[in-house]
């Protein structure tokens, strides 16, 4: 019947575009917008095989969950392998200023990375809305494969999250805070006091007061704003009342966290709020950025909230996984 065979057909598209076309995409992007960029006059590279994970400002490259799910997924492929991993974070702000290494030294040293064609060649992996274990083993598949290529050194765009079940150990091994942001992190956490959890809103344009650099929302009329904001502290009250610890709130939305403040066992760290994707450095929006990672990451368990309309993002749930706790979605 026809259901039957409009069933079959999304399969065989499926099946055609896992086999061929995204692989296909991912060369294309790297022909058309990167090997430009690649020279025959850059000096020669260390021999040693090298994966670079690349945050140049070169394309978009999402924010920061979505980077940091790159770079761990890159860097496990690098650690089954034996191949050496650097990290290229430099746009819109190098990432050592806010992240330094743990127990992996990942830091490109002084003429290490170099754009010579004849040794260094650029790939480019995004990804998709299924998150199944499929998608998965097909990152890994493809990630392998490409890495492989006959190079001493790869440039990986990369958004792939085929390590994310291994995302909180392979972080810390990788990242600790840089100085200030762990003095800024141990004043949070105290502020917070034991046992606290976390809760976290992602509302891109919906409250209007937010710039999505891809995924926007449309702006909600005030009166339906009242009613989702009303609805989200309503929860926050339940939360608490189960809980009687205090409450970490992490938003995107400023005029949300300045409803927040008004609930006196809420915790809300200052900042500007931005997304590392608009391409422009904020020095205290990135600040705060980080800082509302590492400190949801130091909570008991956390929350992320969604209401009509509102995104489930990835920030909470990266930050929970860095901190080994559980992660709980509540839709309202």
């Amino acid at each position: 019947n026809c259901w039957a065979m409009s069933k079959l057909i999304d399969r065989i598209k499926s099946r055609v575009n896992y086999w061929f076309f995204r692989e296909y995409r991912f060369r294309r992007i790297v022909r058309r917008h990167l090997d430009c960029f690649y020279n025959d006059t850059d000096p020669e590279p260390p021999a040693q095989k090298t994966i670079v994970y690349m945050a140049d400002g070169r394309r978009l490259h999402g924010g920061l969950a979505d980077r940091l799910r790159g770079i761990v997924s890159a860097y496990s492929i690098c650690k089954e392998q034996g191949w050496q991993f650097r990290i290229n974070f430099s746009s819109p702000f190098r990432l050592e200023r806010y992240l330094v290494p743990a127990s992996y030294d990942w830091l490109l040293k002084d003429g290490e990375l170099s754009f010579n064609r004849k040794w260094s060649h650029a790939v480019f992996q995004d990804t998709r809305g299924d998150v199944g274990e499929r998608e998965k083993r097909w990152q890994r598949k493809i990630a392998l494969k490409q890495f492989s290529l006959p190079f001493r050194q790869i440039h990986v765009y990369t958004a792939f999250y085929h390590a994310e079940d291994r995302f909180g150990d392979l972080f810390n091994e990788l990242f600790r805070p840089a100085p200030d942001l762990q003095r800024a992190l141990d004043q949070v956490v105290e502020q917070c006091g034991p046992g606290f959890v976390s809760v976290t809103t992602r509302f891109c344009e919906l409250l209007g007061d937010f710039k999505e650099p891809v995924r926007g929302r449309e702006v909600l009329p005030d009166a339906d704003a009242e009613r989702l904001i009303e609805s989200l502290l309503a929860e926050i009250r339940r939360i608490h009342d189960r809980k009687q610890v205090r409450i970490l709130v992490t938003s995107d939305s400023k005029k949300f966290l300045d409803r927040v403040k008004a609930l006196d066992y809420c915790v809300v760290i200052p900042g500007e709020i931005s997304h590392i994707d608009n391409g422009e450095p904020n020095d205290d929006a990135d600040f705060k950025t980080f800082l509302d990672f590492m400190a949801i990451s130091k909570a008991a368990e956390s929350y992320l909230l969604l209401g009509p309309g509102m995104y489930n993002g990835n920030f909470a749930k990266r930050a929970s996984a860095a901190g080994r706790h559980p992660y709980i979605i509540k839709k309202l």
